[in-house]
């Protein structure tokens, strides 16, 4: 038999009974009967993502402040970190669950919208691409405004930077690469 119980199912939890809690009270250090019915109950019920005042009333205590009290208490708290851990056992989504959800995801989809969507995802997910957004720079150059600088010729703007007119053009001693700077041309 297998001693495990869903402790990630909340309905699980909640139709377990007083004796199957009990025998998960070695697992948790505690001695049998460390709880009364009520307080199992009151465990079993928070465990399941009930809040401490639902709980609490559903356990059938009559005041407010013995819930919290209980829940409070260092064996409960053992109890609850026990169930808590065992939810973590349990729920282990990995980077290959993930893979294999988008490549399902990629085989039913419609459109190529919905498979590009994937595909980005995919890559994202394995880390591919470079999430670092790019630094944008802004020079000034002598006050000059941006339509200032659009208006210009290009002549202008290569003086401007300081190469010489002939600088867009190809030469055969370079075979069309860039021919030189105008400090270059000067000596």
């Amino acid at each position: 038999m297998n001693q495990r119980v869903k402790f990630s199912d909340p309905d699980v939890l909640r139709e377990m009974e007083p004796s199957e809690f009990e025998s998960y009270m070695p697992y948790m250090g505690m001695q049998h009967e460390s709880f009364t019915q009520q307080q199992e109950r009151m465990l079993v019920l928070v465990g399941s993502g009930m809040s401490v005042a639902a709980a609490g009333r559903a356990a059938g205590y009559k005041s407010r402040e013995a819930p919290i009290t209980f829940i409070k208490s260092e064996p409960a708290k053992k109890a609850l970190a026990f169930m808590r851990e065992q939810i973590v056992e349990e729920v282990k989504f990995t980077q290959a669950n993930a893979h294999a959800m988008y490549m399902e995801a990629y085989t039913a989809s419609a459109t190529a919208t919905e498979m590009k969507n994937t595909t980005e995802s995919l890559v994202k997910l394995h880390g591919l691409v470079d999430n670092t957004p790019s630094t944008q720079v802004n020079v000034q150059i002598n006050n000059a405004s941006q339509k200032q600088l659009e208006r210009m010729s290009d002549e202008e703007l290569l003086k401007l930077v300081g190469l010489d007119q002939n600088y867009l053009e190809p030469t055969k001693e370079n075979d069309g690469a860039v021919v030189r700077r105008s400090e270059d041309a000067d000596g």
